[in-house]
């Protein structure tokens, strides 16, 4: 279903060119193999890794692990990639639709399992049920296909984390360097699923951060960043004040900016640590070397006439810092800086660093509900065999408030 319902729509609905295949366009595929597309932006590094969390949830949701499932999703991108289009197979689309379909849907396969349940009745269960759909259709397919949408049946063991976290800020940015909207508003939302201190750090996603920012100009959505851990160790004694977690984790990276226009999925490894200042407070540090097989980054402004886009492909890696304090869970001050080294794989540019800092402040007032303010810093340097282009930036400070949820 999930191969031949999107074919099925781009071929008798839509007509896209691509998807008028023979067994002559399968036999041109394989004999050209792999190479790189020219769709746009948001296709390669949205859409893919949606199509993939379609292939994975339908592995994930009939009892598959996650490696399983992301076995399952390579091979659904493999067949797409070879059989169901007349274009050459594309390695960004074999990147993007498998590792960003099993991020993406490992997510959507734990929000969707706690916002199901099976022992609810009457509109709860409805309602229930359309939200655990909407965030993972292939579960809910899969449970319509099982007889699961109705009757009473026990729920999974690891339905709930030790904790979930929802932040919403609601507020004002401006934007610096000849911005052509300076002046914004901006939601921003921050979901935390799971405590790798907790111990849920012993299988993929047991721990999970998520976050977006959603401005009132230009592309809307201008940041996106997805974390979970595949595996993590406790180093020492974990009843101590000093507490220190190894751990290797899967991302997805997204910036939208004046500077940055980033998408890329990403591997990395660090060190989490914890340290308890006093019964209220607590400090949490992260440092993380990343690595990313095949970033999509924006370069210059024309359509380069040998790939057919304003961005480029380009493997690479770089490192990670952030420091926060919270108070009774909740994040009072939060400090973070990133460096980023690419070199293109396929494009104009011969290669990209990329930095970004980032700080914010948050003031509790009552209850669930406070203030903050915050100041972010991102910039693009690339370099190219033919011609100059000067390093570009963005920064911005904004005033918002806070809503726990």
């Amino acid at each position: 279903m999930a191969e031949l319902l999107p074919w099925a729509f781009s071929r008798y609905v839509t007509e896209e060119e691509f998807a008028y295949i023979s067994m002559d366009t399968v036999k041109e595929n394989f004999r050209n193999g792999f190479g790189f597309d020219q769709d746009s932006f948001d296709m390669n590094q949205s859409m893919h890794p949606f199509h993939g969390s379609l292939y994975f949830n339908a592995a994930r949701s009939n009892g598959y692990s996650y490696w399983e499932s992301g076995a399952f999703t390579m091979f659904g991108s493999l067949a797409w990639e070879f059989f169901m289009e007349n274009t050459q197979p594309a390695l960004n689309d074999l990147v993007n639709t498998t590792l960003g379909g099993m991020s993406r849907g490992e997510m959507a396969h734990r929000i969707g399992g706690m916002l199901r349940d099976n022992r609810a009745r009457g509109s709860e269960r409805f309602w229930r049920g359309l939200g655990g759909a909407i965030v993972d259709p292939m579960g809910a397919f899969n449970r319509l296909v099982h007889g699961e949408m109705s009757g009473s049946y026990p729920n999974p063991d690891e339905r709930f984390p030790s904790r979930f976290n929802v932040v919403g800020d609601l507020g004002y940015r401006h934007i610096s360097n000849q911005a052509e909207s300076p002046n914004q508003a901006v939601i921003s939302v921050s979901a935390a699923y799971g405590d790798p201190f907790a111990g849920e750090i012993r299988k993929p996603f047991d721990s999970f951060w998520l976050e977006a920012d959603i401005a009132s100009a230009g592309s809307g959505i201008t940041r996106i960043e997805g974390r979970g851990i595949l595996r993590g160790w406790e180093l020492g004694d974990h009843t101590g004040r000093l507490r220190h977690i190894l751990g290797v984790f899967q991302e997805y990276e997204y910036f939208n900016n004046e500077s940055q226009v980033f998408a890329a999925q990403i591997f990395s490894a660090g060190l989490l640590s914890r340290y308890q200042v006093g019964t209220n407070l607590h400090v949490g540090t992260d440092v993380t070397a990343i690595a990313f097989p095949l970033a999509a980054i924006q370069t210059t402004d024309f359509l380069n006439p040998e790939t057919g886009r304003t961005y480029d492909f380009a493997p690479g890696g770089g490192l990670r810092v952030a420091g926060r304090l919270y108070r009774k869970e909740r994040e009072i001050l939060r400090l973070g800086y990133g460096l980023a080294w690419a070199h293109t794989a396929n494009g104009t540019s011969s290669s990209n660093t990329l930095q970004f800092f980032r700080a914010s402040a948050r003031l509790p007032v009552t209850g669930s509900f406070g203030m903050g303010a915050g100041y972010s810093w991102y910039s693009r340097r690339t370099t190219y065999s033919a011609f100059h282009e000067g390093t570009a930036t963005q920064s911005e400070w904004r005033l918002f408030a806070s809503f726990r949820l």
